[in-house]
């Protein structure tokens, strides 16, 4: 219900002070509004633009104090378009004879254009009706106008600050600080998210500008308005607002000073101009100008700006966020304190830095009084907070996030984390290896650094092959490096988050190695596939949790702590889901992961939270959670598959010179339907008509997909006997392809790779970047465990295997016939 609801905007506040005082009811289901003006009107509340008549309606009774009495609803102007009708209509007398204010009301976030149009509205029904004033709403952008005093086609130097109050004057300036009545208002989620969209609509002008240089635009506005707020005293009219009789030059003028002077105090943070015209800049201080956002609470503003910033960044700049409860996460698990020093060298929009500061300083409201909570969090904000990004506009970005959430931008540089660190230290100094206690990043995946395009290659370890310096080397690779490097020996911690394939890929083992060589791997959480998508990437990763070792530190065989999130809290649609991270639920791997802390020698596993020894990982070589989270408990023995079985990797191509005029039998992995009964679709051909290197094989040998989705779909067959004569039998490179000691063992192994339970464990090992391409190697094959039996065991089940395979396949034949039988009466019956 309405009357319920809690305010999480200007206008549901509006709205429920309305219910209070009676002036506004709502029928049963809420879908009609009743205004309790001169007259009783009702009307559809569906609608965006009435809920802003609705709440301007209460604030016109309320806070501008006009009678009830003297106030209609929809009324019809004359001498109009037939039908048009005023929005609100504000009177002189009970009477309703002498019209003193046009309201003309528009939902929030129209364009300007659109803004425009209802200007020229408000003044049509204003001059029909002979109205002194009118003013135009849309949402929190307000724009009033004195009508009767200038000519009818004026619209600038007849713009006042605001309507009267109860009949009175006009101000000078609306908004005074330190005045309880005419203050700015702290900002509700929604209208901030609002009238930021509304401001870099405004500059971006629909694509006149490039998306980053819109962004810098409005940045600048927004620090000129924190800079206002912050400068200006007790009882003087704030500057960045728009005053009566104001032209756009007059106001722009003034912000560009304000800009001026703020450049001074921080040279750093913009070093040109504000290069928007004077009309631009005035649309941008009609949307701001009503809400502060020094008073309004950080977490409030840091929702607000992280929603502004996804959507213009992945829409417009195609930069990736990390998700909110991910950064949570990994702030929460890093544990920072005032006197640690925090860095992200690819922070992009300063995400992790703004909840590391904001873990802080919620300790220091929790525990110190109000002065010293204070100096607590801003010394370690000014002092321990460190940034490096790139993109030098995004690198802005940052610093202005930052700003708005009351500081921490002072060193955060523009500059290539992976370049030279002398060349980063003439930025800052403070940028050195072994310096930093917490390390949280979460670098760019997939660009390629060249050692032809850049100096700094052979300066990694991991940019050399045996000494060597290679050609080129993946950006997240040297990320790795980098934070190790940067984080202090033995204490320094690191969160990363990095691509699957850098936790499985085979040719990627050297990273691992690196990885445990120089750091304790504390933990290994992964991520799912969709815990990117709604921010535009849908790459597999997890975050890594590392210490940074002493020199020469052996620790032994630890353990290691592994969870795998199923949720983190915003599904790839964007909506909100469960967190497995981080919630106050027990079982969250957050607080499986303090439990764990507690004693690590007799943590319990839970669902998806476990330990593993590193002796495990070092034998395996991946990092995955989802590697060894579940191993099956066979009842009987278990040995490996090439105890009964070898695995077969004989490979031929087929169009060679050689092999091009002879005849083959190939099995297509695409030509397997899923869940085969059998092999349907041979193709016979000669070897010129085939592409690429194949597996040869033979009737009894056991296909097996290592495709991970092709796997889980049972497509693991026994290759059957042809009698067309042939001089090669081939499979497709996809199959592992297992050829039993024993010839009657093919549908024992064949039925056993086929449960659930072996088909869970197989997909366990697979390896790869993407669920999709999930790949089974034929060396992590053959060390999963394997259930043996005796030779009479295995035959006994082998028969019935294929009696089942055999009964389940003349099932379908029969069902296929008989639907065949049903086409044709129905056919006889047309």
């Amino acid at each position: 219900m309405i009357e319920n609801s809690g305010n999480d905007s200007i206008f549901q506040e509006n709205i429920n002070r309305g219910i209070e005082s009676g002036l506004i009811t709502f029928n049963e289901s809420e879908s009609k509004i009743i205004y309790s003006c001169s007259r009783e009107y009702a009307t559809n509340f569906k609608n965006q633009e009435e809920k802003v008549r609705a709440s301007y309606f209460v604030e016109l009774v309320l806070d501008y104090q006009y009678p009830k009495e003297n106030i209609d609803i929809e009324v019809k102007v004359e001498r109009r378009i037939p039908d048009d009708r005023a929005d609100i209509v504000i009177y002189e007398d009970k009477e309703l004879k002498s019209p003193y204010i046009i309201v003309e009301t528009k939902r929030d976030g129209i364009s300007d254009s659109e803004f425009t149009q209802a200007i020229e509205q408000a003044f049509g029904n204003a001059n029909s009706k002979r109205a002194k004033f009118a003013i135009v709403v849309a949402g929190n952008t307000k724009t009033a106008f004195d009508v009767l005093g200038f000519n009818s086609s004026e619209r600038e130097k007849n713009v006042i600050a605001d309507i009267p109050i109860k009949y009175g004057k006009t101000p000078k300036y609306k908004f005074v600080k330190g005045d309880a009545s005419k203050d700015l208002k702290i900002a509700y989620r929604e209208d901030l998210i609002g009238a930021l969209k509304k401001s870099h609509s405004s500059v971006w002008q629909g694509g006149k500008l490039a998306p980053t240089t819109a962004f810098d635009e409005v940045s600048k506005l927004l620090f000129c308005k924190l800079k206002d707020e912050k400068g200006t005293k007790n009882n003087e009219t704030y500057k960045f607002q728009i005053g009566t009789q104001e032209t756009p030059d007059d106001v722009a003028t003034r912000i560009q000073k304000i800009y001026e002077e703020a450049k001074i105090d921080d040279p750093q943070v913009f070093k040109d101009r504000i290069n928007l015209t004077s009309e631009i800049v005035y649309n941008v201080v009609e949307h701001l100008q009503g809400l502060s956002l020094n008073k309004t609470d950080l977490d409030t503003k840091g929702v607000a700006f992280e929603i502004f910033m996804q959507d213009f960044f992945i829409g417009k700049m195609g930069q990736f966020f990390t998700p909110r409860p991910v950064v949570q996460f990994c702030v929460k698990m890093m544990e920072p304190q005032q006197s640690l020093k925090v860095l992200d060298p690819s922070c992009g929009s300063g995400g992790f830095l703004l909840y590391a500061m904001d873990e802080v300083r919620q300790y220091a409201e929790e525990n110190y009084d109000e002065f010293e909570a204070f100096k607590h969090w801003h010394s370690f904000a000014e002092k321990k907070l460190f940034g490096i990004e790139i993109n030098d506009q995004i690198a802005r970005v940052c610093k202005m996030n930052m700003i708005i959430h009351d500081d921490g931008h002072t060193n955060v540089i523009g500059h290539d984390a992976l370049d030279l660190l002398s060349k980063m230290q003439i930025q800052n100094s403070e940028f050195k290896e072994n310096s930093f206690d917490i390390i949280l990043s979460n670098p760019p995946f997939g660009a390629k650094i060249k050692a032809k395009e850049v100096k700094y290659l052979k300066s990694f370890d991991l940019g050399k092959n045996g000494g060597l310096e290679r050609q080129t080397q993946k950006s997240e690779i040297l990320f790795i490096e980098r934070c190790i490097k940067f984080a202090k020996k033995g204490t320094g911690k690191i969160a990363i988050v990095v691509p699957e394939g850098i936790m499985t890929n085979s040719s990627l083992q050297y990273v691992r190695d690196y990885i445990l060589a120089n750091c304790q791997l504390l933990a290994s959480i992964s991520l799912p596939e969709s815990a990117f998508s709604h921010f535009g990437a849908g790459i597999k990763s997890s975050v890594l949790f590392l210490r940074r070792k002493k020199d020469n530190e052996n620790i032994g065989n630890y353990n290691v702590f592994m969870a795998v999130a199923k949720q983190v809290g915003i599904s790839s649609t964007g909506r909100e889901e469960g967190n497995d991270l981080f919630s106050e639920h027990s079982e969250s791997i957050y607080n499986q992961w303090k439990l764990y802390l507690k004693n690590k020698l007799s943590y319990k596993n839970t669902e998806n939270c476990y330990t593993v020894k590193l002796s495990e990982i070092n034998s395996e070589g991946p990092f995955n959670a989802t590697r060894y989270i579940w191993k099956p408990k066979f009842k009987n023995i278990t040995g490996k598959i090439e105890d009964i079985a070898n695995i077969v990797n004989d490979k031929i191509t087929p169009s060679s010179k050689e092999n091009e005029f002879s005849n083959f039998a190939l099995i297509r992995m695409d030509e397997l339907q899923n869940n085969p009964v059998k092999i349907e679709n041979i193709i016979y051909c000669l070897g010129s008509e085939i592409e690429g290197s194949l597996k040869i094989v033979q009737p009894g040998d056991i296909l097996l997909a290592r495709l991970g989705p092709s796997m889980l779909n049972r497509k693991i067959v026994v290759v059957p006997k042809i009698s067309h004569s042939i001089d090669y039998f081939v499979a497709s490179p996809e199959f592992i392809v297992i050829r039993p000691k024993k010839e009657k063992d093919s549908f024992y192994i064949t039925g056993v790779l086929r449960t659930d339970l072996m088909l869970k464990y197989m997909y366990s090992k697979t390896r790869g970047g993407t669920p999709s391409r999930y790949r089974l190697n034929e060396e992590d094959f053959k060390l999963i465990d394997f259930p043996l039996a005796d030779d009479k065991i295995r035959e006994a089940k082998a028969k019935s295997f294929d009696k089942s395979l055999v009964s389940y396949y003349k099932s379908i034949q029969d069902a296929e016939k008989k639907l065949m039988e049903s086409h044709i009466v129905l056919e006889e019956d047309l």
